[in-house]
């Protein structure tokens, strides 16, 4: 059977690296909408997305590129990188104009699945900072490089990351892919069945 890799597989991906991030157990985040995860625990609320172009950010073109294997947090050498951040780009521009129909916490953070390894934490930082992000709705935004994920602060403009080891990732793409086939269609909790 192939693989599929929809929104239900990319936000256990995005709790289970949060989980790591935050020190905080699986059953702490819930899966839920507007935003996507919620830690009631550190009162975050947290919007999952991907580096997309705009064509590809609409849900019909999306399907295709989940059953083809084509989008997966483990993509390959990205030599564009100019084009890596203009989809990360587009990804920011895109969540902050649907902010205004998210609840709000205490803090907000928009995470980004980049499918690419090889973005560096000073141009990634330079990027976020050059960006210039507005800070009314959220504060934070997690960049997942596949085998870290950075954390930019974005009133202090300060960049953290937490990195993942090999059999950490595969751990966590398990257990994603058994979510993905598991998970009633209905939001709840983000945990192992």
């Amino acid at each position: 059977m192939r693989e599929t890799y929809s929104k239900n597989y990319f936000e256990k991906y995005a709790a289970l690296t949060l989980c790591l991030f935050f020190s905080i157990d699986e059953d702490d985040i819930m899966q839920s909408d507007r935003p996507d995860l919620r830690i009631p625990s550190i009162q975050y609320g947290i919007e999952v997305t991907q580096a997309l172009t705009p064509e590809e950010a609409v849900q019909d073109k999306k399907k295709p590129l989940y059953m083809s294997l084509d989008l997966t947090p483990f993509d390959h050498y990205q030599q564009d990188l100019s084009f890596v951040y203009e989809k990360i780009d587009d990804a920011i521009n895109r969540k902050l104009n649907k902010a205004k129909n998210y609840e709000r916490y205490l803090h907000n953070g928009l995470y980004i699945f980049s499918h690419c390894h090889n973005l560096t934490q000073e141009d990634l930082k330079q990027f976020l900072i050059e960006k210039d992000i507005p800070h009314d709705f959220y504060q934070y935004i997690f960049i997942n490089t596949l085998t870290k994920l950075y954390c930019f602060d974005i009133i202090s403009q300060h960049l953290t990351h937490i990195s993942f080891d090999k059999q950490v990732l595969i751990k966590m793409n398990l257990q994603s892919l058994i979510f993905e086939k598991t998970c009633s269609k209905k939001r709840r909790k983000i945990i192992l069945p």
